[in-house]
């Protein structure tokens, strides 16, 4: 499973549409994405997913945005975008990687949590306010929004 990526400043269409997959606000996303570096993964096959990291405080990396090519899920590569964006935060200095999402979003939540990362807080109401129209996912209205960390790791040799 080797992927390629290339940095995003502006991204294609296509690119733009696998943003959306995981943030359904434009306007959030054109405010994040000139803070942060963003990563647009492929293979022989074409787009893989997207990655977006934004810089917190306090040597923390957040993983504003991270999608899979619906075509290309649950075949793990979600996962290793979240590995890339582990090796990325421990080459660039970051101590804690961050990526928040919503209460109801419960294949991620899974996914987050398989890959070390744990729950650190929870944002009442975060999608109510920050989005006009109501989300609802698993039939359920997502109101709710959770922050998971995990901590950078320098590899012990």
């Amino acid at each position: 499973m080797t992927l390629v990526y290339q940095k995003i400043s502006q991204p294609t269409p296509e690119q733009n549409a696998l943003l959306l997959t995981a943030d359904p606000s434009q306007r959030l996303i054109d405010h994040y994405l000139p803070l942060s570096t963003a990563f647009a993964a492929q293979d022989e096959q074409g787009l893989v997913g997207v990655l977006v990291l934004l810089p917190r405080a306090q040597q923390t990396l957040e993983i504003a945005n991270l999608a899979v090519t619906a075509s290309r899920q649950r075949q793990g590569f979600a996962k290793v975008l979240l590995e890339f964006a582990r090796q990325w935060a421990m080459e660039h200095g970051y101590r804690t990687l961050r990526v928040a999402t919503g209460s109801t979003s419960l294949i991620q939540l899974r996914l987050y949590q398989q890959c070390g990362y744990r729950i650190v807080a929870v944002e009442p109401d975060y999608f109510t306010q920050a989005y006009s129209e109501e989300i609802f996912e698993n039939g359920l209205r997502l109101r709710d929004r959770l922050v998971l960390e995990r901590k950078v790791e320098i590899p012990k040799y």
